[in-house]
């Protein structure tokens, strides 16, 4: 089995730390739009092909929370495919193409960038929980702690371009 992009996304954060499908859903939504229906037939996809292994974790009146560990055999595949060339991103973001409409439906642009603004706000709050969780799992505790770490950093690197974006949104409320 060879994994796709997502499924990867899910080995690699697993390898740094056992998580349950909550915990990884909640970060995936931080990067990539990712949905549970998405997440959790990939986890039991890694976990048929032996890169992962579930402990079921008792909990008082609710389900058993699995948890998941990565394999020997997921950190070989990771590995294997941090080797490989990169490929070429797709973005597809319906506001920019949706915003660029103000010609035809003016009354509609202050919505969208709302619309935006409040998304991007939602995830500001996320990006700073999981920079939060990074730097105590990690414990990374001075600036240049926190620069050499490569995980941490990725999600720095998103709040600096979510926070570039709400910065946008401003300017655009000015001349709208």
């Amino acid at each position: 089995m060879i994994p796709n992009v997502l499924e990867y996304t899910l080995l690699q954060m697993i390898a740094r730390e056992a998580s349950s499908g909550y915990e990884l859903a909640n970060r995936l939504r931080i990067m990539q739009n990712t949905h549970h229906s998405q997440i959790y037939p990939s986890l039991s996809k890694l976990e048929k092909a032996g890169f992962l292994v579930v402990h079921k974790h008792s909990q008082n009146k609710k389900p058993d929370k699995k948890v998941y560990t990565i394999t020997q055999s997921g950190l070989d595949s990771l590995l294997e495919w941090s080797e490989t060339p990169l490929k070429i991103p797709v973005t597809r973001d319906e506001f920019t193409t949706k915003v660029q409409l103000d010609w035809l439906n003016n009354a509609r642009t202050k919505g969208l960038i709302q619309e935006r603004e409040s998304y991007l706000k939602e995830q500001l709050g996320l990006i700073e929980e999981t920079l939060d969780h990074f730097a105590n799992l990690f414990d990374l505790k001075t600036k240049q702690d926190k620069l050499k770490n490569m995980s941490y950093q990725v999600y720095a690197r998103r709040l600096d371009l979510i926070q570039t974006e709400l910065k946008w949104c401003e300017q655009m409320y000015k001349i709208l």
